[in-house]
């Protein structure tokens, strides 16, 4: 969870970086292929970083179209370049490779992302356990008393119980709403942005 509070890697922090370097990194290696007409430079493997970059920062949707994208500029580059030849293997070599990054490291972000949001699930159940039974322990318990007290006719003693276990009880309250803004404030700090509990 400390991660998950930290707010996680600067690429889910900050989506809109993300998306914005990813987009320069793709544009910095389609003019790298523009400007070399060699296909011995091999600069079309450069389209790792991009990928690599939306799948861990975007999930599995992202980093497969990203990797599709570069499939195409690869292809759409080919074309423009019709003196060279790429074979069958040539083109599984060079697309193969990167769609299974985007596909790979994709499902792996989205399984961390999901991590993330069951430990945080399971963190909120908990407290509200500890709460639960705390209210149960502490509230419920005084106020138990407090009637056999006054069943017993000791309503000085059962007073002094009601206060306590109202001051208690404001106290309980108090401290679970600020769980609740904490757990509000948790809640945004996910990188998706999306209700985990």
């Amino acid at each position: 969870m400390d991660r998950l509070v930290a707010g996680g890697p600067w690429f889910r922090r900050h989506p809109h970086y993300a998306a914005m370097v990813t987009a320069a990194l793709f544009a910095v290696v389609t003019a790298l292929r523009l400007v070399g007409s060699s296909e011995a430079d091999a600069t079309g493997l450069l389209y790792a970083l991009p990928i690599a970059l939306a799948a861990m920062a975007f999930g599995l949707v992202v980093g497969t179209t990203a990797a599709l994208s570069a499939a195409g500029l690869l292809v759409a580059w080919s074309a423009s370049h019709p003196e060279v030849s790429v074979s069958a293997l040539g083109w599984a070599s060079r697309i193969v490779p990167l769609v299974l990054l985007g596909v790979l490291v994709g499902a792996a972000a989205d399984a961390v992302e999901d991590a993330s949001a069951a430990r945080l699930a399971l963190a909120v159940a908990a407290t509200r356990r500890r709460d639960a039974a705390e209210v149960n322990d502490e509230i419920l318990q005084r106020l138990t008393v407090a009637k056999w007290r006054l069943e017993a006719g000791s309503g000085d003693d059962a007073a002094a119980l009601l206060d306590e276990a109202m001051t208690q009880a404001q106290h309980l309250v108090s401290s679970l709403l600020e769980d609740v803004e904490l757990e509000e404030r948790l809640r945004v700090r996910t990188p998706t942005g999306e209700a985990v509990v």
